[in-house]
């Protein structure tokens, strides 16, 4: 399993990024509820047991209801009642409009929202996708480190090895005293523990990489570590300005907070110019029959006309006044996080090229320590062989050597990991990295 692989699987399996993936389920399901308020609606009712003065009956009802994106309302039905010596059926067609056009009222600012919502938790799971994409990546190299950081206390291992035996060489040609020889097999014992914890620490990172993937840590996985050194692209970077444009430009999570302020400005908007509480108005037309059964009231022999009015608020108006208040207050707390959330873009990205720049210092420097001491150790081990220092110099060089090369690797990763967060924050980490696009969502 390779790099690109390995982000594949975890689309697939990673625990917190199908939680994501459920979330967007469950605003698609929000979404279609707030589009069924302007579908068809179908009603019936049924009473029994309806007194009128001293009358028992039952009264029927059925009916076809609409809501539009006006806010008005169309309605077509049946209603019927039936009672001991008299039926009424009527046969009604009712248009409702409210006086003021208010979208916030009628339904239609609800459903926005909901689509709204619903784009925003999609952005949400590919932020989520970015981010797992970048935990895999940071994961990736972690165990790569750690797989290195084995082979280079095992070669530290065999050269201890082979220090030991030139040392009882020496020490059989009296050349050497017992105690280099135990220094020499002390050497060896700690780099062989070195080796084990190493050991340790590459299966704990394998383990950790497992279940980011979402699979079980028992499970054997070939591990293809590579580093995309032929697809990393080059040190250059944009001027710290670009970067930050491009983030806004390009992070999904500043993109859904922008539409949600934009949403709190819209209803600010339309509920600041309302002009007093909500009026409906009411026309209907009916056919009606009486009788003295059911079947009697079917010969239609009636027409009516009606009129309606609908209003309900308190003398102060205070809920129309406090939700006016409430708009304005959500809409400056909207901005309020919109402005924050830029500027904490903007200083993610100074302080990831201020990371970069440090650990390319510090790669560069841990290069030159590496050089150094492989001269150094070839050097004392030359000596050491002329007789001109003891075997503890020359253990210490060895040493160094070991700890030079671990953290020129270490070094290497943290430059590679540096440039990954820069990318990640810049919102072109996929692109420019060209890696495998997130499952669509089902």
């Amino acid at each position: 399993m390779d790099l690109r692989d390995a982000i594949r699987t975890a689309f697939d399996g990673n625990y917190e990024y199908q939680q994501v993936l459920d979330k967007v389920k469950k605003s698609d399901m929000t979404l279609d509820v707030a589009r069924s308020v302007f579908r068809t609606h179908f009603n019936a009712s049924l009473r029994s047991d309806a007194v009128v003065g001293a009358q028992i009956g039952q009264q029927y009802r059925m009916s076809l209801s609409r809501k539009l994106n006006d806010g008005s309302r169309v309605e077509a039905g049946v209603y019927a009642s039936q009672f001991d010596d008299s039926a009424l059926s009527e046969f009604r067609v009712q248009y409702t409009r409210p006086l003021f056009s208010d979208p916030e009222r009628s339904g239609v600012l609800a459903l926005n929202k909901a689509e709204s919502d619903r784009n925003h938790s999609e952005r949400v799971s590919e932020v989520g996708a970015e981010e797992l994409t970048a935990r895999v990546i940071q994961t990736w190299y972690r165990a790569y480190l750690a797989e290195k950081g084995v082979a280079v206390q095992r070669a530290s291992q065999e050269a201890t090895g082979k220090l030991v035996a030139a040392v009882k060489a020496k020490y059989a040609n009296d050349l050497a005293s017992s105690f280099d020889v135990e220094q020499a097999e002390l050497n060896a014992a700690h780099s062989k523990q070195s080796v084990k914890d190493a050991e340790s620490l590459l299966e704990q990172d394998l383990d950790k990489l497992k279940m980011l993937l979402g699979l079980n840590p028992e499970d054997r996985v070939d591990f293809d570590f590579s580093l995309l050194s032929e697809d990393y692209p080059s040190s250059f970077e944009p001027a710290v300005e670009e970067l930050q444009q491009m983030a806004l430009n390009h992070r999904l999570e500043i993109i859904a907070m922008k539409e949600s302020r934009d949403f709190a400005l819209q209803r600010m908007e339309i509920i600041t110019r309302r002009v007093g509480p909500p009026i409906d108005l009411s026309i209907h037309y009916a056919l009606v029959g009486q009788g003295d059964s059911l079947d009697d009231t079917l010969e239609v022999d009636d027409r009516r006309v009606g009129l309606g009015l609908n209003v309900s608020t308190d003398f102060a108006l205070a809920t129309e006044k406090n939700q006016s208040r409430l708009a304005m207050l959500e809409y400056q707390q909207a901005e309020r996080s919109y402005k924050h959330l830029v500027a904490t873009v903007k200083s993610e990205i100074r302080n990831a090229i201020r990371q970069i720049d440090r650990s390319k210092e510090k790669y560069l420097l841990a290069e030159r320590t590496a050089e150094l001491g492989e001269k150094r150790f070839t050097l004392a081990k030359k000596r050491y062989d002329d007789g001109q220092i003891d075997v503890i110099e020359l253990l210490e060089s060895q040493r160094d050597l070991a700890q030079a090369r671990q953290s020129g690797l270490t070094a290497n990763i943290d430059l590679l990991l540096a440039q990954l967060n820069l990318d990640l924050i810049s919102g072109q980490l996929r692109d420019k990295w060209q890696l495998p696009q997130a499952k669509n969502i089902q």
